[in-house]
């Protein structure tokens, strides 16, 4: 595939992931007529800019070039074909995540996340964000039966599918799901409890949830982020007009690498992988 197409393609998907999730966000929450309006501004430009990603992949497709047009795309086709394939259950689950525009990290930064927990080994995950459960697969599948993962997700829709998955993949009993708003549960947790965090939810709450986390972890334990390139986003010139969540990742990016008690990286993996190790 050409490379300007997979782009495209990845950045109409982020962009309709976007709206649902301010979407979403909005409907769960009693809101004002300011904040409601807000909202629809956010959504308005998000839309107009997958409209616009919609005409550069109608462009890109129709280019009489086939095949791969880089180096580095060539790289990321090798990539994918030497690595295993998937199992059944995993290639369900993408199949379902990606039909539904719902917000699942990309198959790299899951194989990437299993290699962290391998590493780590630890005994008890948190995850803020399960969604259907595909970041909550891969990270189980690595920390092995006797671990325990906590996966906080107010959906239940969502959560109820993603427990079917578990449960065919036979890792259900070491994964605990909270159907609540992960800053509601957060406070409630005993400090220093996890070796390894792992966020992917609303991105206008991520600096708060840096905030919650930090303290959760344990000494030399690892911290996980997805999207911190927001689909290119992040790294656009900062206007007046960006969208709340882009403004809330950024904040975020910058948060995490300046924090005193991590020792932190992001790196061009999917849609941008932030890692952390707390050291003080």
């Amino acid at each position: 595939m050409r490379s300007d197409v997979r782009t495209y393609a990845h950045d109409l998907s982020g962009a309709i992931g976007t709206m649902l999730a301010i979407a979403d966000l909005n409907a769960k929450r009693s809101i004002d007529p300011h904040t409601a309006a807000a909202a629809f501004e956010s959504i308005t430009v998000t839309a107009r800019n997958a409209g616009r990603l919609v005409d550069n992949l109608a462009r890109a497709a129709t280019v009489a070039e086939g095949g791969s047009d880089s180096a580095y795309e060539r790289d990321l086709d090798y990539l994918e074909r030497v690595h295993p394939a998937l199992d059944a259950v995993a290639t369900d689950l993408e199949k379902v995540g990606r039909s539904q525009s719902i917000p699942i990290v990309d198959r790299e930064t899951g194989r990437f996340l299993s290699v962290l927990v391998s590493a780590v080994q630890p005994q008890n995950i948190l995850e803020i964000g399960t969604a259907y459960g595909y970041s909550t697969l891969w990270m189980a599948r690595a920390q092995g039966p006797k671990g325990k993962i906590l996966t906080i997700d107010p959906d239940r829709e969502r959560t109820a599918l993603a427990s079917g998955f578990f449960q065919r993949a036979g890792v259900a009993k070491q994964i605990e799901i909270v159907n609540r708003p992960a800053l509601d549960v957060l406070p409630t947790l005993p400090k220093e409890s996890f070796e390894f965090i792992f966020i992917d939810a609303l991105k206008e709450e991520y600096p708060q949830y840096l905030a919650a986390s930090v303290p959760l972890l344990k000494k030399r334990g690892m911290l996980a982020a997805d999207n911190l390139l927001w689909g290119h986003a992040a790294s656009q010139a900062p206007s007046p007009s960006d969208a709340e969540t882009t403004q809330a990742v950024r904040r975020f990016n910058e948060e995490l690498l300046k924090h005193p008690a991590l020792h932190a990286a992001i790196v061009p993996i999917g849609d941008g992988l932030g890692v952390a190790t707390k050291v003080t």
